[in-house]
C-alpha cells in the first residue's frame, strides 16, 4: 500500500515544527508514529490536531528526557506549553488563550506486530499498517470514543482492512500482550456496550442534520449486524 504524508499537517505549523525538530537532532529514532496521525498515511479520511507515538525499545531514561525537552522547546515558540503524565503516556500540550490546541502524546508500547517503516521525518519511524490497525481495535474494544467507530467502519468501508483481519489483527497483538486466550465474544460484547453509551448520549433523533444522522444510522446498524458477526469467523 502506498504510503504518503498527510496533506492537513500542512495547515499545523506548531505539529510540523515538533517533526522537523525530531528529525534534525536526531532525536527522532526513538520515536514511532501512530493513532490518528500514523493511520493517515496510508489512508487519510479525516484530520486530527494532535500527534500520537510510541517510544522505541532503546529509548532509555535520559533518551526520553531528551525527547520532551526538545518538544517542550519547540512548542514554546507557538505559545504556553505543558506536561502531563497519566499511566504510560506523556504529553507536551500546547496552548493558546487559556485552550489547549496541539498535544504529543508518547506512550510506551505493550505490543508489536511488525517492524516500523521510515517516514518523511526520518529517523522518525511510522507504524505498520497492521499495528495501526491492532492498535484501533483496542482502543475500539478497551476505550470505545466515536473516533474509534469512525475509524474502523471507514478502513473496513474503504476495503483498506477486511472485518475478518481487524479480529484477527486484534487477537495477535492481545497475545503479543499477554493475554493467551483472547475472547472475540467478550471484544464484541465490550465494543457494542460502548455503542449502546453512544447511542444513549446522543440518540439519532437528536441529530438535526439529515446526512449526519444518516451516517450515524448506517455506522451502527454495521457494527451491530456486520462487524461483530465479522468475528464469528474466528470462533
Amino acid at each position: 500500500m502506498k504510503i504518503a504524508v498527510p496533506k492537513f499537517i500542512r495547515n499545523y505549523d506548531y505539529a510540523l515544527a515538533c517533526l522537523e525538530a525530531l528529525k534534525t537532532s536526531g532525536l527522532g529514532r526513538y520515536i514511532v508514529l501512530g493513532g490518528a496521525f500514523g493511520l493517515a498515511h496510508y489512508f487519510e479520511y479525516r484530520t486530527t490536531k494532535d500527534i500520537d507515538a510510541w517510544w522505541t525499545e532503546n529509548a532509555g531514561e535520559n533518551e526520553k528526557k531528551a525527547v520532551i525537552s526538545l518538544l517542550e522547546n519547540t512548542l514554546k515558540n507557538f505559545g504556553d506549553v505543558s506536561i502531563r503524565r497519566f499511566g504510560d503516556v506523556v504529553s507536551i500540550d500546547l496552548f493558546r488563550e487559556g485552550q489547549v490546541i496541539f498535544n504529543f502524546q508518547i506512550a510506551q508500547r505493550s505490543a508489536l506486530l511488525r517492524a516500523p517503516l521510515g517516514s518523511a521525518w526520518s529517523p522518525v519511524s511510522l507504524d505498520s499498517l497492521d499495528d495501526l490497525i491492532a492498535s484501533k481495535m483496542t482502543a475500539l474494544i478497551e476505550r470505545g470514543a466515536p473516533r474509534d467507530f469512525l475509524d474502523i467502519y471507514q478502513v473496513c468501508a474503504n476495503k483498506i482492512v477486511t472485518i475478518r483481519r481487524c479480529w484477527e489483527l486484534w487477537k495477535e497483538r492481545e497475545v503479543k500482550r499477554g493475554n493467551h486466550s483472547p475472547d472475540t465474544r467478550l471484544g464484541c460484547e465490550a465494543l457494542l456496550l460502548h455503542l449502546s453509551r453512544i447511542e444513549r448520549v446522543r440518540p439519532l433523533d437528536t441529530i438535526k442534520d439529515k446526512r449526519e444522522r444518516q451516517q450515524a444510522e448506517t455506522l451502527r446498524h454495521w457494527f451491530k449486524n456486520e462487524f461483530c458477526k465479522g468475528k464469528l469467523l474466528l470462533d
